[in-house]
């Protein structure tokens, strides 16, 4: 092999492409691949610790001195190889060039984009409809919307349907909006909607002009927030929006309540398998295990779980009138009859306008949403008529703790 001249020069400046997907497939070896090449390339597991220096801009020199003279050949062999998979690159120009060349010629393909949780939301008839319904309702002919997080484009590609006269639609993966360009060419929304990579937060606020009408989201996770829906609609409600703008969602409420499992996991147990399976100690994990409250994303099964309180209002946020994604409350709950309480549930009411709206409630109709479920670490027995208190806080991350 011939390594090309710039992988001889030390001052070479090399890094990760950033659409590169590694898999570990349980052999000595990994695949890692670009998302836009048919040819992977396996690699021993050594190869990683080259590949770990590259996540953020180095130059050949700095990857490869640590290695000994005759391995230093051997590496940047290797990123002749990578460099020609599109795997490594040597300026942003060229990432570009592979991320831009477009998707359309490698349609029928066995193009590498994770589109599972994209696919499952599509599917999620009960999510589309709603929002579906209530863009129609807020879009006008001289509209101009934001779509934070657009996905694969089916929000904006409402909004376009609807009217609007122009839909600024903001994904922060490349794969994704690749996808989501390619479907608006194909449904002939390319005029009208303007796709931009990038996380909204970090855009300029010139890049959005004229300033929009209409702010359409769908960043609500599992967790309730943890897709910093908050940060996101609340920089964007300051910097992109017109005064009186619509917002969709524009109101969200927490819900908790307190259940009972029927059961606890034995994770002592559990640190006793991990002292037999490696042959150490581990019960001062144990310790602390067993003393802490975990939380979850899963679904709370209504035929198992007993609810042991009504569900509470926690926290009511109004898209439209906060001004810090920081926030703390403590809930009280009544105990609704006698026994134990082993976990608390969460989740969320959207209120996308004053008549539509989302839920992932565990008694509504079951979206492609889970809930927030939060376990104590020893059953806490209550009589009917007790309080039970929690206290939820937000800095970036919901966090639930019994009081």
């Amino acid at each position: 092999m011939t390594t090309p001249s710039k992988f001889r020069d030390p001052a070479t400046r090399v890094k990760i492409n950033s659409e590169t997907y590694i898999k570990f497939d349980g052999t000595e070896s990994i695949l890692i691949r670009n998302i836009q090449s048919e040819d992977g390339v396996g690699i021993k597991y050594d190869i990683l610790l080259i590949l770990y220096e590259m996540v953020d801009w180095v130059t050949v020199g700095d990857v490869i001195a640590p290695w000994p003279p005759g391995d230093q050949e051997k590496i940047m062999d290797h990123l002749d190889m990578l460099a020609s998979r599109h795997i490594v690159i040597t300026s942003e120009e060229d990432a570009v060039q592979i991320n831009e060349s477009g998707l359309s010629e490698h349609l029928g393909r066995n193009i590498h984009i994770n589109v599972e949780n994209h696919h499952a939301m599509l599917r999620d008839s009960v999510r589309m409809a709603v929002y579906r319904r209530a863009i129609e309702a807020a879009v006008k002919p001289d509209t101009t919307a934001l779509d934070l997080g657009c996905g694969t484009g089916i929000l904006s590609f409402f909004a376009a349907t609807a009217g609007a006269q122009k839909v600024f639609a903001v994904e922060r993966r490349s794969d994704i909006i690749f996808l989501a360009r390619e479907l608006a060419h194909a449904n002939g929304f390319e005029e009208r909607i303007e796709f931009i990579e990038g996380i909204s937060s970090q855009l300029p606020e010139s890049r959005i002009e004229p300033k929009a009408d209409l702010l359409v989201a769908e960043i609500l996770g599992n967790g309730i927030l943890e897709e910093n829906v908050l940060e996101f609609t609340i920089d964007a409600r300051r910097r992109f929006l017109k005064p009186n703008a619509q917002m969709i969602p524009f109101k969200l409420d927490i819900y908790l309540f307190a259940f009972d499992t029927g059961h606890q996991p034995n994770r002592w147990q559990e640190v006793q398998e991990l002292n037999e399976l490696y042959g150490y100690n581990f019960d001062l994990l144990g310790q602390v295990i067993c003393n802490k409250a975990t939380t979850r994303l899963d679904r709370y099964n209504t035929h198992v779980y007993k609810a042991m309180t009504a569900p509470v209002l926690a926290r009511t946020l109004d898209f439209r009138e906060i001004e810090d994604a920081a926030f703390s409350c403590q809930v009280v709950m009544e105990a609704q009859e006698d026994g134990q309480i082993t976990a608390f549930c969460g989740y969320f009411k959207a209120h996308l306008d004053e008549k539509n709206m989302l839920t992932n409630s565990p008694w509504a109709p079951q979206t492609h949403w889970t809930q927030l479920i939060y376990s104590l670490p020893s059953p806490q027995q209550v009589k009917k008529g007790d309080k039970v208190e929690l206290s939820m806080i937000y800095d970036g991350a919901l966090r639930l703790s019994l009081i």
